[in-house]
């Protein structure tokens, strides 16, 4: 059954057609005009006709809700007559909200518990005579009075038993027991089991896990079960011993365990892009999460990693490898210094190695094993081959001449001399004799060649099919290795700069040559593995340093790791070849490292540094350090001098922890203050405790985002909340103005009073020092700095404030919007003259200032009531991008004739007192309109590519990052949007739903190309991809590379 909230219940029957594919009939309806449905749930009755239960309230259109009655309904699906009938009704409590379906048949009573504020009731309808109800036990000391509602809940079956899991809205857990014999219900029991974070569902694995996913906001936990809850000492209650007040005491997780958790930025409530760091990328800074378990996340592009151990090296080195001899895990790792090399051995600790055969009075250019368990080592001076049992073999090259470079694999080898136009030679294991034999012709490419790399050997081949060769002459060459044309030139690819390292992996089913230039590029070639041919070209700026290649696993797929100024992975990831960041310190080398503790590791140099990392998530482009905040937060501002945060958090309906001693001492439950620090509990795990209904527990904090401390927090009074933020300038003093409001309501939205409370910063920056607080009559929505005084909005009114000795003077005061101001902006280029003005239900306004009259006026106004969440004015100063609580993103621009007269007129008075054609002066130009699904929170514009030009980035509600990229050639927008109109006609979403209808949910999509939707190009299956490639007359590696280098260009 499918419930709506009013009046629709449709029941659908799941079959099976001949090949055993579900499928649904045709919907049997069961709807009830002037109904509301609070829950709905399927009975167990065994093999009987399905039956559904619901909690409803039938009213009138003269009644209030406040005064229905709820029911309890059943309604059954009769399969025979294929018509679905209300079976039967009793009364529930007002305070019911949800259902809990009990085992029916062999395995239990049947029936359902009602859950309602404070109880649990159980009911069937072939149980009527008997009433079981027991209570859901509070937190001793409890100072709200409401009772606990039940917000999720999980039957678990056993062997003859069942239990029950119930969450309250302070996160408890309670244990539910049914007793029943063969006809009835006996008793129902209830008792305390363990405190998690509230969920919006929990599930009981069969394996002795329990997973919760998080309500609204959170990272969603698994939890392992260490006991059932008997062996815990909490009183149970039984719905036959009469007890009405029931209490428990909360106590640190006893029978549960966390053992993993998925990370999740929801939910976002506000967001700025800075680069406080000075890394290549800006850092995303976002308040996140509800609560005592809310967070100030500095989010990262970039892959995290994980680092597994650090040693000091006696210099700084060149290059590092890790080889094995015969087994499945390394045993040496090898560091070539300038005049040097390491050797050490892997083991329990990794020390220093001597006999290993290895030369380690100079340089190492290339090692790697060879088949039979010896090793090759190439040095400036020699190629060595280290036979198992110790012996070498030496090739030296001629006495004048050094080797510059070389490549190695388990049965060949490839040196390069220096100064010689390209003089390379190639080496091959012999199959009998088990050494290396040089090839009788060497090969001259005709340039100086400064790195060398051999292709991956393809599963049914001894040796490797082609050799890359990077060259002076900014050219990067690949040579044939088969017996046939061994060291015959097939192909070449011309490059922006000398090619400082290549390599050659095996990615997408197909070669993929790698070339890393010393200007910082990266380019990459995909090899025809019969002709031999380059093609696909890519290439991507990674940073100002050369570009080191080498190639890892991670998990099992080939991947390559590209070093610059930034360490990057370049991989496969959802069918698309991906570049990465890596979050961590720039590396000068690497190389894959497998050991029994790391299967898939690196083993890097950094400076004069060894280190042994691994990258456990390759999937997540993004990663971020938390630091916990204590309360909601609400709106956060940066000091760009001492490079702190200023953070604004209030909680509704809660105490702090230092207002709740105060509250039980007060009220006689605790005798002195140690009894008052003993039934405080530690809020990130069992939250805040609850106060009165218009109570606000609030604080400032001054934050440190480098090492994540707390400078200076500053706790406001009990029922005052923190509403506002701002940094104003007044004379040559930077302020803070936090607007606040004592015992504010919501809805209606009114306080008792409300006040601004001005700030100035102490401690370099660290600290913030009261200078007094100014009385108000209204709610202060909104400040903002404007021309030197302090701009603030109460209801639709705009008001400016001087600063005064003892409270800010009040200048002017204009209504300017109809109902709540809930956002304002400056103009980039005129601050001191325009506003954009956003009303909770009315859109965005353009709102002028007159310095003569000191009032503002409406200039330009929308046309559509939007409920407008977020905006942005773009650097034009005319266009405005904003965002609706209903998920829409649109940009209205102002019409061109009134930015001109605004430009020759800033006070705007001639625009003012033109005649309105519909009821206001003049309307938005209507841009682009486009529905992400989520609600936008934040909006700004900023640069997140190295090199890359500016995108719009906006955070959702829901915790997702989302970009605008703009279309500077009408080439691209043509492409793309031919392209999204091929992919909408061949995908369908798997819940059915059009796509275009889905982007056009309020208002018909406009000027904006789905750029998700084009990316699904990536998954698609060859036989669509190549029947929209001829629809947009483009081939498959055309539409791929369009993908890539808008998303490389522009975003992350």
């Amino acid at each position: 059954m499918v419930a709506g909230t009013e009046r629709a219940k449709i029941v659908y029957v799941v079959t099976r057609d001949s090949e055993a594919n579900l499928m649904l009939q045709s919907p049997l309806e069961a709807n009830k005009s002037h109904c509301i449905c609070f829950d709905v749930i399927g009975v167990d009755v065994g093999y009987e006709n399905p039956v559904f239960a619901a909690i409803e309230c039938i009213y009138d259109d003269s009644q209030a809700l406040t005064k229905v009655d709820k029911q309890l309904v059943y309604y059954e699906l009769d399969l025979g007559l294929n018509h679905v009938v209300r079976k039967w009704s009793t009364a529930v409590s007002d305070t019911a909200n949800k259902l809990i379906a009990l085992p029916g048949s062999q395995d239990g009573p049947s029936g359902v518990l009602v859950c309602s504020e404070g109880y649990i009731e159980y009911k069937h309808w072939t149980d009527t005579a008997s009433a079981h109800r027991v209570p859901i036990p509070s937190r001793t000391n409890q100072l709200d009075s409401r009772g606990a509602m039940i917000i999720a809940s999980a039957v678990h079956r056993m062997k003859n038993a069942f239990f029950i899991l119930a969450q309250a809205e302070t996160g408890d857990l309670f244990k539910i027991t049914v007793q029943y014999t063969s006809d009835a219900v006996t008793r129902v029991g209830i008792k305390y089991f363990d405190t998690i974070a509230p969920s919006s569902a929990i599930s009981i694995l069969r394996a002795g896990f329990l997973f919760a996913a998080a309500q609204e906001g959170g990272n969603h936990q698994l939890y392992q079960f260490e006991n059932l809850g008997d062996e815990i000492e909490s009183p149970e209650f039984f719905s036959d011993s009469n007890a009405e007040a029931a209490q428990f005491a909360p106590h640190e997780l006893s029978s549960l365990v966390l053992v993993d958790e998925v990370e999740s930025l929801s939910v976002i409530l506000r967001s700025t892009v800075a680069n406080l760091a000075e890394e290549e990328t800006p850092q995303i800074y976002a308040l996140c999460g509800r609560g005592a378990r809310s967070s100030l996340k500095i989010i990262r592009h970039g892959l995290e990693v994980s680092e597994l151990a650090v040693s000091e090296l006696p210099g700084t080195p060149s290059a590092v490898w890790a080889v094995r001899r015969g087994g499945e895990h390394d045993e040496l790792i090898v560091v070539s210094f300038t005049d040097a090399t390491l050797v050490l051995g892997v083991g329990e600790e990794v020390e220093e190695v001597t006999d290993s055969g290895l030369l380690a009075t100079a340089p190492t250019l290339a090692l790697h094993r060879i088949d039979g368990g010896g090793l090759v080592q190439v040095t400036p001076r020699a190629v060595r081959h280290v036979m198992p049992d110790g012996r070498v073999n030496e090739w030296v090259p001629p006495q004048t001449r050094e080797i510059a470079c070389a490549a190695a694999n388990a049965r060949q080898v490839a040196v390069s001399l220096a100064r010689t136009g390209g003089h390379t030679i190639y080496f091959e294991l012999h199959p009998q004799l088990g050494v290396l034999r040089e090839f009788e012709e060497p090969l001259r490419v005709g340039s100086d060649v400064t790195c060398l790399a051999l292709s991956p050997v393809e599963e049914g081949r001894r040796n490797a099919a082609f050799l890359a060769a990077g060259c002076e002459d900014q050219t990067v060459r690949v040579f044939a290795l088969d017996a046939s044309r061994c060291l015959e030139p097939l192909s070449m690819q011309a490059v922006a700069e000398t090619a400082s390292s290549v390599t050659i992996v095996h990615q997408q089913q197909s070669l993929v040559l790698y070339m890393g230039l010393r200007n910082g590029l990266l380019t990459r070639a995909n090899i025809d593995a019969q002709s031999g041919e380059l093609d696909s070209t890519r290439t991507r700026f990674l940073g100002a340093r050369a570009v080191q290649l080498c190639s890892a696993l991670v998990r099992g797929e080939s991947v390559v790791v590209a070093l610059s100024t930034a360490p990057w992975l370049c991989h496969v990831h959802q069918g698309r070849l991906r570049v990465t960041p890596l979050s961590y310190d720039p590396l000068d080398f690497a190389s894959g490292f497998v050991s029994e503790q790391c299967p898939e590791g690196l083993v890097c140099v950094a400076g004069n540094t060894l280190r042994i990392l691994t990258i456990d998530r390759p999937d997540a482009s993004f990663n971020h350090a938390a630091i916990p905040l204590s309360l909601t937060p609400r709106d956060f501002l940066l000091n760009p001098q001492s490079r702190h945060f200023v953070i604004i958090e209030s909680e509704h309906a809660h105490y702090l922890p230092s207002q709740y001693k105060q509250a039980l001492l007060a009220q006689g439950l605790a005798t002195d203050s140690q009894a008052a620090d003993d039934a405080v509990l530690p809020p990130e795990q069992f939250g805040l405790p609850r106060s009165y209904a218009n109570g606000w527990a609030s604080l400032i904090r001054v934050l440190d985002p480098f090492t994540g401390e707390s400078t200076q927090i500053i706790e406001l009074d009990q029922g005052t909340a923190a509403v506002s933020l701002a940094q104003v300038v007044f004379g040559d003093t930077a302020y803070i103005a936090v607007g606040c409001a004592s015992e504010m309501a919501l809805r209606p939205r009114k306080c008792r009073d409300a006040s601004i409370r001005l700030y100035k910063w102490s401690n370099d920056g660290t600290g913030l020092e009261l200078v007094h607080v100014t009385p108000l009559e209204d709610i202060p929505q909104c400040l903002m700095q404007f021309g030197g005084l302090l701009l603030v909005s109460l209801g639709g009114n705009l008001r400016l404030y001087d600063m005064g000795i003892k409270r800010l003077l009040k200048k002017t005061q204009t209504s300017v919007s109809p109902h709540l101001i809930v956002s304002i902006r400056p103009h980039p280029h005129v601050p001191n003259q325009r506003l954009f003005v956003a009303d909770v239900q009315e859109s965005v306004r353009l709102v002028t200032f007159n310095l003569n009259t000191y009032t503002f006026h409406t200039a330009v106004d929308d046309t559509l009531p939007r409920y407008i969440t977020a905006q942005h004015v773009l650097d034009d100063g005319d266009t405005v991008v904003a965002g609706d609580k209903f998920g829409n993103m649109f940009t209205v621009r102002v019409p061109e004739r009134v930015s001109k007269s605004l430009d020759a007129d800033l006070t705007g008075a001639r625009l003012i007192y033109e005649k309105p054609k519909f009821g206001s002066v003049h309307k938005w130009d209507l841009i682009t309109e486009f529905h992400t699904g989520d609600i936008i929170t934040s909006l700004t514009t900023c640069s997140l590519a190295p090199g890359g030009r500016q995108v719009i980035l906006y955070s959702t509600l829901l915790g997702s990052l989302q970009v605008s990229v703009p279309f500077v050639s009408k080439s691209d927008l043509e492409f793309f949007r031919s392209l999204e109109s091929a992919i909408r006609k061949l995908w369908t979403p798997v819940s059915g739903r059009d796509h275009l209808t889905y982007r056009s949910a309020i208002s018909p999509v406009r000027s904006v190309v789905d750029g998700d939707l084009c990316e699904l190009f990536f998954t698609l299956d060859d036989d669509k991809r190549e029947r929209i490639s001829d629809e947009v007359d483009r081939t498959q590696q055309d539409i791929f590379k369009k993908l890539e280098d808008i998303r490389s260009m522009f975003a992350f």
